[in-house]
């Protein structure tokens, strides 16, 4: 146990070094205990650090820690598949290392025009031998993401009989970089000595970065369905923090956009708009050849601030925050490449020229 908890500490500090924005597992969009809706973007490997800590009855007060790994690897399809590792869980008494194995489908998303978010998270937990399931929906409001989620354990805590949850949580961002969180779940068929669950954080996104940290106080021991769905009874103390890593970045190094083909076509023209897209820390379409008067508006789809700034500083964005847009009108003819300030590997061209 030791060695494998060396090898995933020595992983840890790798995908810190080396890890790359995309829609990922931002904390800034999940209460504490309940999942969430990301599935992150296709080629990207989400690795994530859950740690809680509770401290015993006087007068040793001794304090003892639960930590859950998460390794996910996202698919095509809206899919991420993975697996979570905890030790010293309580689900099952006796047997503090806790395996769940989990699939992620995101059929519908309010990033694609949706009205909501809408995902089914659905698992074998070997330590239970339990077949679970969990609905997640919710619905941004102004600065508040509301999520509501439904869970079936089939075999809730090992105890071979079917638990229902029902949960709820919110959370409201305070800045771009900042928000508060909290949820409540509980069991269906709650026994008098079984205590709901109940989670506040305060969540952080690292500027110029993909990664997000949690502090958290919850009732609850392991980052797993089942070990989110009962509380322990104790106060359990601790931090979560987020890591995707883009394996695209590293396989295909990127390279400013070829100039223009003579012969190729020019789009837009005047009164007419034309959305950019920046994802997986790269301009959706980096080399965009349009008419005079074409406004060209640049979407931030990725969880860290980018800029699109001209080489020769004739324009300059300023920072866009995730979610958030910035266009320019592009009325003289010419070939305007542009970069990212935070990201200077990122680069585009916009060609202006009457046909």
């Amino acid at each position: 146990m030791t060695r494998f908890i060396a090898r995933v500490t020595s992983a840890a500090a790798l995908l810190i070094v080396f890890g790359s924005a995309a829609h990922a597992q931002s904390l800034l969009d999940r209460p504490p205990n309940l999942g969430g809706n990301w599935v992150g973007n296709p080629g990207q490997l989400h690795f994530n650090f859950l740690h809680r800590f509770a401290a015993g009855d006087a007068p040793q007060r001794k304090v003892s820690n639960g930590p859950t790994f998460l390794l996910g690897y996202s698919l095509p399809a809206r899919l991420l598949i993975g697996t979570r590792y905890a030790t010293n869980s309580q689900v099952v008494p006796g047997l503090p290392n806790e395996w769940e194995f989990f699939g992620r489908y995101n059929p519908i998303s309010e990033v694609r025009g949706a009205p909501l978010d809408a995902t089914l998270h659905a698992g074998y937990n070997q330590t239970a031998e339990s077949f679970d399931a969990e609905l997640t929906l919710s619905k941004r409001v102004g600065p508040l993401n509301l999520l509501g989620v439904a869970r079936m354990l089939s075999s809730a805590f090992g105890r071979d009989t079917l638990h229902t949850v029902l949960g709820a949580g919110a959370t409201l961002r305070i800045t771009s970089n900042v928000a508060l969180a909290a949820d409540y779940a509980t069991l269906l068929d709650r026994a008098e000595d079984e205590d709901a669950v109940w989670g506040a954080g305060v969540h952080v996104r690292i500027p110029y970065s993909p990664h997000t940290l949690s502090f958290q106080v919850t009732n609850t021991n392991s980052g797993t369905l089942q070990g989110s769905s009962i509380g322990t009874g104790d106060t359990r103390y601790g931090f979560e923090f987020t890591i995707p890593i883009t394996l695209a970045r590293y396989v295909r190094r990127p390279v400013a956009p070829a100039p223009p083909a003579t012969d190729a076509p020019a789009v837009g023209g005047p009164g007419q708009t034309i959305r950019m897209a920046i994802r997986a820390l790269a301009y959706e379409t980096p080399l965009l050849i349009v008419r005079p008067g074409t406004t060209i508006v640049w979407e931030n789809q990725d969880p860290v601030d980018h800029t699109v700034t001209a080489d020769d500083g004739a324009f300059d964005s300023a920072l866009i925050g995730p979610n958030t847009t910035w266009s320019r009108t592009f009325d003289a003819a010419g070939t305007f490449p542009y970069h990212c300030a935070p990201h200077p590997f990122m680069k585009g061209i916009v060609v202006v020229r009457g046909s």
